[in-house]
This record gives C-alpha cells, sequence and structure tokens, in this order.
C-alpha cells in the first residue's frame, strides 16, 4: 500500500505534464535552416532549466512540462530573439465537470522588468500548442570601420584655421584692388602707422601706451602735450645800468 501511492503521485505528474512547441517563423530577417546546429532553447523557472534543440521543423519541443510559470529564451549565435513567458496551468474546461486539463498561455515579456509585466500574446491553449519564437534582428560582434570622409575632415578646427587664413592670404589683395581709393589710401595710411601690424612702428607698444580717458576727451597726443605741463620759462628783463 505504501509503494502504491507514490506509484500513484508519480502516474498523475506524468499524467498532467503538458507539452508544446516553440516555432521560429520565416522572416526577412532570419531563415530558421540556416541557423547553427547549437541552437536551442531553455525553459527557466525555479529549478534547474528544460533544454531543447532545434528540429527540422524550425521547432524546439517541449515535453512533460509542469504545471508553473517558465522563462523561454532562444539561445543562437548568430540572432537574437524575444523572451517569452509561458504559463502552465491545470484548470477544468468545464466547471464542475472533474475533468482537469493542461492550459498554456505564452506572453512577450521583458528581461529587467517585473514579471507581471506582460506584453502581447503569443498563444493560448491545450496540450501541441505551438508557439512563434520572434527573431528580433542579428547580432553584431564588431564594430565596423568608418570610412574616409570630406566632411569629417573638414570639421577639424585646425583645418578650418588653415583653410580661413589661406583665404585672407589669397582675397585681401583682390579685395585691395576692388575697395574704393581714398579708402585704400586709409588702408595703406594704418599700414605705415603700425595699425594693421605693419610698419616700423611696435604696435604692441602703442596699445600699451594708448590713453583712452584722454582720447575720449578729444585731446591729442602730439609733440605739444608733452610741454602741457611744464611751466613757461621767465622772461628776460633787461637791466637797466646806471
Amino acid at each position: 500500500m505504501r509503494t502504491f501511492l507514490p506509484m500513484l503521485a508519480s502516474l498523475a505528474s506524468v499524467s498532467s505534464a503538458a507539452r508544446f512547441l516553440l516555432q521560429i517563423p520565416i522572416t526577412h530577417v532570419v531563415n530558421p535552416s540556416a541557423l547553427s546546429s547549437t541552437t536551442h532553447a531553455t525553459l527557466q523557472s525555479s529549478g534547474p532549466p528544460l533544454d531543447a534543440y532545434l528540429t527540422r521543423s524550425n521547432t524546439f519541443n517541449f515535453n512533460n512540462v509542469s504545471a508553473g510559470s517558465y522563462l523561454a529564451t532562444v539561445h543562437c549565435r548568430d540572432y537574437a530573439f524575444e523572451p517569452l513567458r509561458i504559463d502552465v496551468s491545470i484548470e477544468e474546461p468545464v466547471e464542475g465537470s472533474g475533468d482537469k486539463k493542461e492550459v498554456i498561455r505564452a506572453w512577450q515579456t521583458f528581461l529587467g522588468n517585473e514579471w507581471d509585466n506582460k506584453g502581447e500574446s503569443r498563444g493560448e491553449g491545450g496540450n501541441g500548442l505551438v508557439i512563434e519564437a520572434r527573431p528580433v534582428g542579428q547580432k553584431q560582434f564588431y564594430q565596423e570601420r568608418a570610412g574616409f570622409s570630406p566632411l569629417s575632415f573638414l570639421k577639424n578646427p585646425m583645418i578650418l584655421m588653415a583653410v580661413f587664413s589661406g583665404l585672407l592670404m589669397f582675397g585681401m589683395p583682390k579685395l585691395m584692388e576692388n575697395m574704393d581709393p581714398e579708402m585704400k589710401a586709409e588702408m595703406e595710411e594704418m599700414q605705415k602707422n603700425g595699425v594693421l601690424g605693419s610698419g616700423t612702428t611696435n604696435t604692441a607698444q602703442q596699445i600699451q601706451n594708448f590713453d583712452l580717458a584722454s582720447w575720449m576727451a578729444g585731446k591729442t597726443t602730439d609733440s605739444g602735450a608733452n610741454s602741457r605741463g611744464a611751466s613757461p620759462a621767465p622772461e628776460k628783463q633787461a637791466s637797466k645800468k646806471r
């Protein structure tokens, strides 16, 4: 009698085990027949994971799945697939009938979020349910080397400064030729006086000795200004000799 009860329990667990298939659809992203032989899927729960390898019919067959909630993941070398949440439960199709059957429900899930955060439904039914494992995209293991682009070359600040200096060097004479004669003469006079950085006068010294207050007051800086503070020479009076 004692050995009979464990046998009944094991038979009940086997009879209540569900089975379903994960199928990879043929899309523009991936051709299932071209996947590597190492492609497999796992069902992860609190216990050890259940593994299933890809068959010739592009499916992963899971048998004897007990009731519970599982995370289905497709492991592939070249492509990434969306994770799925699969719930297996034992329910009565007709309430009060006493006849219980396996019910399988699948949803899209999101890694890193709460388990109750379900996405779109991926199917619901009994034993033999086919659930699509949709590919997300191809995995990229290497970064492509960027090619040469003239625009990226011109974005360099040093190159922009060199181009601007070259334009000034070759464009200034053309600009001087087309300039008004009076303005041209004024520019040449400024060059002679060292205002534009040429001539015999030290421009840096001029800037250092420049008196802004006197210039705003309208005072000149001619040679006569040097004798402003000097006292006038005493007048010579002719002495009369008596």
